[in-house]
């Protein structure tokens, strides 16, 4: 007799050699591209925020590198560090990135060779945000 559940047991025994790591898988940014009122920034070992566009005014970066570019609004610089950045640069320049994320080993699969990631986030506000926006508009 032929066993009718065998071919479903095939794929139990797969899934066995394969453990799962518990971790979610790790994209740096949103690549659906559509338009976003706002943008969420996630982060690991800080609390989140979620800037709306309107107030995205400027993104300073190297045209030589791409692992790292500060987002400028009008009430906080954010400093984004890691590797690959241009795409996640651009998406956001372009108003069609919902979310970046900050990667972790305890929260993400390692992400793939060659793809963005995000090592740290940074947020400046206060006397350095003026010092930085005094600078991006010329001076006072």
């Amino acid at each position: 007799m032929s066993d009718p559940l065998a071919q479903f047991r095939q794929g139990q025994s797969a899934a066995v050699k394969q453990p799962e790591t518990g971790k979610k898988p790790y994209e740096a940014y949103d690549k659906k591209g559509k338009p976003c009122p706002y943008m969420e920034i996630l982060c690991v070992s800080q609390p989140s925020q979620s800037p709306q566009t309107r107030f995205f005014l400027a993104a300073v970066f190297s045209a030589d590198y791409d692992d790292a570019f500060t987002l400028l609004y009008s009430f906080v610089a954010v400093e984004i560090k890691g590797k690959n950045l241009k795409p996640v640069r651009q998406a956001i320049q372009n108003g069609r990135c919902e979310f970046i994320q900050e990667y972790h080993e305890n929260e993400f699969s390692e992400p793939g060779k060659g793809e963005p990631v995000i090592e740290s986030i940074r947020f400046i506000a206060g006397d350095k945000l003026e010092d930085i926006l005094s600078t991006h508009r010329g001076g006072k």
